[in-house]
């Protein structure tokens, strides 16, 4: 272990939202982990507040730090629980309440990233059976996101690797790098608040890496309701407007738009158009907080069109897509607009300033 990694203070974020239970079991999993100078908070982020009680005590024997907040969302929870820690520590991990630590050299492992030139980075996510619930997520040109690796085993060894998007389960970022992007943004409330973090890191030219050495254990749901899908719906988009170069808008246009056109073929289809109404409502209604937004995350952005093209990806190879997944015809299609908006946005920078 380097004098660096040695000397790496962490802080522990966990956002909770009725899963005291939950937490309690997390904490006591990596608590024998912790060292001098480690800090650890706890959001109970739903009213009665209930780590007021037994579950408050039991986080309390391990000096945990319990903030409340009464609900603003999951990004808010994560800024109010940071801001608790953030001058103490060199490190920000952010952990899912329904996580579990089973390395016992987790927090050792991810220490060493500040011998690496990454502003944020993960571990692999596993689900309970030691499959892969994301080794990354993926920031597609459709605007769509998945996990990446799904359902794949972990190749668990020494090493690093560029990712696009870590997941917020599970989200290790040096302080300084939290502090010059402002934390999270709340406009998101809930879902896409990870991918927008990344996006802005890899905008302001930094770099989001994959741990290949450590895991953390996700009992995870997909099922969530309505609310999800509405949420994921509009939030996909303001990531779009916000944080995406606009000569990077201009060029996947065409494509965004048939994909929305389908999408809302599919909510025909499916009974959805009450819900995807709802979502495109949402939209419409924070267009001036979205622009609003984007005015304060663009003067990050040190990279061209092109540089930030090249950190998404154009693969359909998603299971959830379907039998479009497994088509050679429309990979195909998407490879070759790639290629060409690559081309594109290339002239675009040798004729212009970023």
């Amino acid at each position: 272990m380097s004098e660096n990694t040695a000397a790496a203070r962490i802080g522990v974020v966990i956002v909770s939202y009725g899963h005291e239970r939950d937490v309690v079991r997390l904490v006591d999993s990596f608590a024998d982990q912790l060292r001098e100078g480690d800090r650890v908070v706890v959001v109970d982020n739903k009213r009665p507040w209930v780590l007021e009680g037994v579950a408050g005590e039991a986080l309390r024997e391990h000096g945990v730090i319990i903030v409340e907040h009464d609900n603003g969302g999951f990004a808010a929870g994560c800024n109010i629980g940071a801001e608790a820690v953030v001058d103490d520590v060199d490190l920000l991990f952010f952990l899912n309440p329904d996580t579990l630590v089973e390395d016992p050299k987790l927090l050792d492992t991810l220490r060493s990233g500040v011998d690496t030139d990454y502003a944020a980075w993960m571990p692999y996510l596993l689900l309970p059976d030691g499959t892969i619930n994301s080794a990354g997520n993926a920031l597609h040109i459709s605007a769509l996101s998945w996990v990446e690796g799904l359902g794949e085993l972990p190749q668990l060894s020494e090493g690093w690797s560029d990712i696009s998007v870590a997941s917020g389960a599970c989200l290790v970022v040096r302080t300084e790098w939290w502090r010059r992007l402002g934390g999270m943004e709340e406009t998101y409330f809930m879902y896409h608040e990870d991918t927008d973090f990344s996006a802005r890191l890899l905008l302001a030219g930094a770099r989001v890496g994959l741990c290949h050495g450590t895991s953390v254990t996700h009992d995870y749901d997909y099922a969530k309701g309505d609310y999800k899908w509405i949420y994921i719906e509009r939030n996909r988009h303001v990531l779009i407007l916000s944080v995406w170069p606009t000569s990077v808008i201009a060029v996947l246009a065409p494509q965004i738009l048939a994909v929305n056109l389908a999408l809302w073929l599919i909510a025909a289809k499916e009974g959805r158009l009450r819900l995807k109404l709802k979502s495109l409502g949402l939209l419409l209604r924070g267009l001036p907080e979205t622009f609003r937004l984007r005015k304060k995350v663009q003067p990050v952005r040190k990279v061209s069109g092109a540089e930030y093209l090249a950190h998404m990806e154009h693969r359909i190879d998603n299971p959830n897509l379907g039998a479009m997944s497994e088509s050679r015809a429309v990979a195909a299609v998407y490879r070759a607009y790639y290629g060409l908006s690559m081309l594109l946005l290339g002239v675009f920078a040798s004729r212009r300033p970023r």
